[in-house]
């Protein structure tokens, strides 16, 4: 991105870690409702699978919900984000939570750029960033964890389907909007799932992904809910309607 769309971005996480509620100040209003999270939570994990001596590098780490998920699950946890701000909110998130038995370091630091060795960690996430990039910064980032997690490590990242009914819509919005105003300020990166596999196959082999969430953004919360439900319920449905609104790609380092 350019200069100037960095910027802006750094000034909407700064603004964001501000706001009252972890969940909200990365994810926004529609948040899912408590048992959805756990389910997703539950087969991120799985997609992780975590192992006790693990160092683990969370690249862009927001509020710390990935920290708290991991940090009984591991021996090291290594976090950062580009937001000054949001670091300092997910260090004092935290310092606060008792069930953390992990060391962990939470830091400033760039995802395209990571200012640590080759084979620093046993497996890294990277959980809603590359809809912030542009090609380029996500081929670097690919790259960089890549190079950070020894060969056998795993990589999960989470990524935003370009062909899910949400990612149309979106699509479609910004179309119409850059034709009766112009390009707007911020721009998410939407990109289908196929392409970010295709990417992630430079530093590894795709060993398993999970997709989630069919729904529109203009969906009310309370149907958004029900649907999520029946998605967990009927989860085997997921591999006939491969167009989730949101990925967890899983990749074994070569």
């Amino acid at each position: 991105m350019t200069e100037q769309e960095h910027l802006k971005w750094k000034s909407f996480w700064e603004d964001q870690a501000a706001v009252a509620d972890p969940h909200q100040a990365v994810r926004g209003d529609r948040i899912m409702t408590p048992a959805v999270q756990s389910f997703h939570d539950r087969e991120l994990i799985k997609l992780i699978d975590p192992q006790p001596e693990d160092r683990i590098l969370d690249a862009g780490c927001g509020a710390g919900d990935q920290i708290i998920l991991l940090g009984s699950l591991v021996a090291r946890i290594t976090a950062i984000d580009f937001s000054p701000a949001m670091v300092a909110r997910c260090q004092a998130r935290i310092a606060k939570e008792p069930n953390i038995t992990a060391e962990t370091t939470i830091e400033v630091g760039d995802v395209t750029g990571l200012p640590y060795e080759d084979n620093s960690f046993d497996r890294a996430i990277s959980i809603a960033v590359q809809q912030y990039l542009n090609p380029e910064e996500s081929d670097l980032m690919l790259t960089e964890l890549g190079r950070v997690v020894k060969p056998g490590g795993v990589v999960v990242f989470h990524v935003k389907d370009l062909w899910s009914p949400t990612g149309v819509m979106i699509t479609f919005g910004r179309w119409l909007r850059a034709l009766i105003k112009g390009r707007p300020p911020l721009e998410y990166q939407y990109r289908t799932h196929w392409w970010y596999k295709k990417e992630a196959r430079r530093i590894g082999k795709i060993a398993g992904s999970y997709a989630y969430g069919t729904w529109t953004p203009f969906m009310p919360k309370s149907l958004m809910a029900k649907i999520a439900r029946w998605e967990t319920k009927y989860r085997f449905l997921q591999n006939r309607w491969p167009h989730g609104k949101e990925y967890f790609i899983k990749v074994r380092v070569n």
